[in-house]
């Protein structure tokens, strides 16, 4: 199946035709069937009808035979599927990238012999009537192009039209998926957005007619009606169509752009550094405009590369501006009150220990009045305020924290626990690398296990906040290490 070379047109076609089973439309134009197939049910197993036979027809005329001889094989094609015919579908489905490639012939499989009837016919005269085989499809005919006459703006135009009528049968083919689950959840909803769909689908094919008798800009118009329609039912089935996704992304980052520019005005007129700010942002605002556009046309993909692209020049520029922002400063302010509510928390545990936190108190005393000041300052707009009080506030917090009682025999307990384990994994090493030499590490390995339970338990204490129990065990176990390694 040569697929890469379907003319759009063709691909237009087998969507629609695709599309036709979910909704009965009428006919954009007629035209003599080239094959007398109607594949409007799942073949398989079992089944029996003259689809079947036809099946079974176009298999051997594609080389897939059915059989060599007798029933199935060619002039002798019967109505019944079974193992013979499920053989050669498989074969088939195998060929032409069907998967799973299960002897079924369900919708992949009837999608697949579109292409591989329509391209056949494409390879015939430019004048021959194209034709399809699906009862409840539609079938048109490719108005004939004449070469050297199509002009540039004649080609955007049908290009436009194009990228519309692909968007618009992708997000229909996406919703009849999303709506598999609301079936499940809701069917009555479900047959609320199954109806929207049918109406966009009568719309696209209205569409499709335009186009194939060269009405680009009625086609555009009615190809943009559908798509909008198709992208409500998609939404109302739980998906985010392609558009939402383009237009929260294009008007967050139009936010983003205002913001930066205002932090930029605001550093010229205190004249500050900024850098190639300037630059960056003209850059930015010209790929939003790239972005607004290609939304407009409805090239989502390529609106939100553009817009993601922009993002990123607008974050460099908000780097080369030396001022302090409002974002910034808000952070700057929540971080120091997060850190003074744990502090907090902390002293008043070492209280309750019965630990002196008065001094630890009077710091933290200092660090409150440090993020008042602070956000008063954040409310003044005075930003670089805001951000210097809150890191000073941070500064007394951890005053106040070293200030309790107790704090630095538990600094220092967890201190040397750290540092023992680091000689433990190291002294592991060494006796690994004794151990590959060849040489005798029992003993070694007895003292090092002697370390581990050592350690382990001044775990234990810490967790108890017995300090000294886990100094005293920290250094029981370091003799156990110095121990194991004289062994090597």
């Amino acid at each position: 199946m040569r697929v890469s070379s379907i003319t759009s047109q063709a691909r237009f076609i087998i969507i629609a035709l695709f599309l036709a089973t979910f909704v009965a439309v009428p006919a954009m134009a007629s035209a003599q069937s080239a094959n007398e197939c109607s594949f409007s049910r799942t073949l398989e197993m079992q089944v029996d009808g003259e689809d079947v036979r036809c099946l079974q027809t176009y298999l051997n005329n594609a080389g897939f035979q059915v059989a060599d001889t007798g029933p199935g094989s060619p002039g002798n094609e019967t109505s019944l599927f079974r193992t013979l015919t499920e053989e050669a579908v498989i074969k088939w489905q195998t060929a032409n990238n069907v998967t799973p490639a299960s002897g079924v012939f369900g919708p992949a499989s009837r999608a697949a012999y579109l292409i591989d009837l329509i391209e056949n016919l494409q390879e015939q005269k430019a004048d021959q009537t194209v034709a399809t085989i699906p009862s409840q499809a539609v079938a048109v005919t490719p108005a004939p192009q004449v070469a050297g006459v199509t002009t540039n703006a004649e080609r955007e135009k049908r290009e436009a039209v194009e990228r519309t009528l692909q968007a618009t049968m992708k997000v229909v083919l996406d919703t009849f998926d999303e709506l598999e689950d609301v079936r499940k959840d809701d069917p009555e909803d479900a047959k609320d957005i199954e109806e929207d769909l049918r109406e966009s689908i009568e719309t696209l094919f209205n569409a499709l007619g335009m186009y194939f008798d060269e009405d680009y800009t009625d086609s555009e118009e009615e190809a943009a009606e559908a798509l909008d329609d198709a992208n409500d039912a998609f939404e109302d089935a739980g998906g985010e169509s392609a558009a939402s996704e383009a237009e929260d992304l294009i008007e967050d980052v139009e936010d983003m752009f205002e913001d930066v520019s205002d932090l930029f005005d605001e550093a010229e007129d205190d004249d500050a550094d900024v850098g190639d700010a300037e630059d960056l942002l003209e850059e930015a605002e010209d790929l939003l405009d790239d972005a607004r556009q290609a939304f407009e046309n409805r090239i989502y993909r390529q609106a939100v590369s553009d817009a993601l692209d922009a993002e990123e020049l607008i974050e460099e520029a908000e780097d080369e501006i030396d001022v302090v922002g409002e974002n910034d400063a808000n952070r700057a302010v929540e971080d120091a009150i997060d850190e003074f509510e744990e502090a907090e928390d902390e002293i008043k545990d070492a209280k309750d220990d019965g630990n002196d936190v008065d001094k630890a108190e009077d710091y933290l005393d200092d660090a409150e009045r440090e993020i008042k000041r602070a956000e008063a300052a954040l409310d003044d707009k005075d930003y670089t305020d805001a951000v210097r009080f809150a890191k000073e506030a941070e500064d007394l917090i951890e005053e106040a924290l070293d200030a309790i009682e107790g704090k630095d025999d538990e600094d220092d307990a967890e201190e040397a626990l750290d540092d023992a384990w680091d000689e433990y994994r190291d002294a592991q090493d060494d006796i690994e690398d004794a151990d590959d030499d060849g040489k005798n590490v029992r003993d070694a390995e007895r003292y090092l296990d002697d370390a581990k339970d050592l350690l382990d338990d001044a775990e234990d204490a810490l967790d108890d906040e017995d300090w000294d129990e886990v100094m005293d065990l920290v250094e029981d176990a370091l003799d156990e290490i110095d121990d194991a390694l004289d062994e090597l």
